[in-house]
C-alpha cells in the first residue's frame, strides 16, 4: 500500500484519482497504513517526488504516464523484509538469494493485506478488498487461497507461511 503526501489538497486528489487509474495498491481511505509513502512538492517549474531519500523531480507541464513510469520503477524496487526474505509489493515477489516465487494479484493481495495488519484484519474485510464486486461473501474461496499462498511459497522458496484465525481476525504470525 502506497500513502500520497501533498500540501495542495486539490493537486493530491488528481494525484490519488491518477494512481488508482493505474490500478496502484494506494492506502484505503479508512485506513492510514501503508508499505511507503510518496511525498510531493512543487518548486518553480518542478513536481518532486520523494520516496524515503530517493528523489525523482519533473519539469511541468509533463505527461502523466512519464511520472507515473518513473514513480512505479522507484517503488517496484523496494523491498520489505519478512523473516531474512524480501518481500515486493508492486513486483508481486517473494525471494530469498536467487530463488524466487512471482505471486498471483490474489495471493499479493491477501500477503500485503497480512503484513500491513500486523495486529490481524477481519476476513470479511479481507474478502472485500479482494473481491470488491462480489456480492457473496465466501469464506472457502479464501482459505483455498490461503492455503494455496502457503503451500506455494513452502514449495517454491521454501517461506513457511504462518497465520492465524481467531473470532473471524486473520493474522500473520511472525516470529
Amino acid at each position: 500500500m502506497l500513502s500520497i503526501k501533498c500540501e495542495d489538497k486539490f493537486f493530491k486528489e488528481k494525484l490519488i484519482s491518477l494512481f488508482r487509474q493505474k490500478k496502484l495498491l494506494l492506502e484505503n481511505e479508512y485506513s492510514n497504513k501503508f508499505f511507503f509513502g510518496l511525498n510531493f512538492t512543487f518548486e518553480e517549474n518542478f513536481l518532486i517526488c520523494q520516496l524515503d531519500r530517493d528523489i525523482l523531480k519533473f519539469k511541468i507541464p509533463k505527461n502523466f504516464n512519464d511520472i507515473f513510469e518513473k514513480i512505479f520503477d522507484l517503488i517496484s524496487n523496494k523491498n520489505i523484509n519478512i523473516k531474512n526474505y524480501d518481500y515486493y509489493p508492486y513486483k508481486q515477489i517473494m525471494k530469498k538469494g536467487k530463488k524466487s516465487i512471482f505471486l498471483s494479484e490474489i495471493q499479493n493481495m491477501i500477503l500485503s493485506n497480512l503484513l500491513i495488519n500486523s495486529n490481524g484484519i477481519e476476513k470479511i474485510e479481507l474478502i472485500k478488498n479482494i473481491w470488491p464486486n462480489d456480492k457473496d461473501i465466501f469464506f472457502n474461496k479464501l482459505d483455498t487461497h490461503l492455503t494455496n499462498l502457503k503451500n506455494q511459497l513452502a514449495e517454491d522458496i521454501g517461506f513457511d507461511l504462518n497465520f492465524s484465525s481467531k473470532s473471524g481476525i486473520l493474522k500473520l504470525c511472525i516470529d
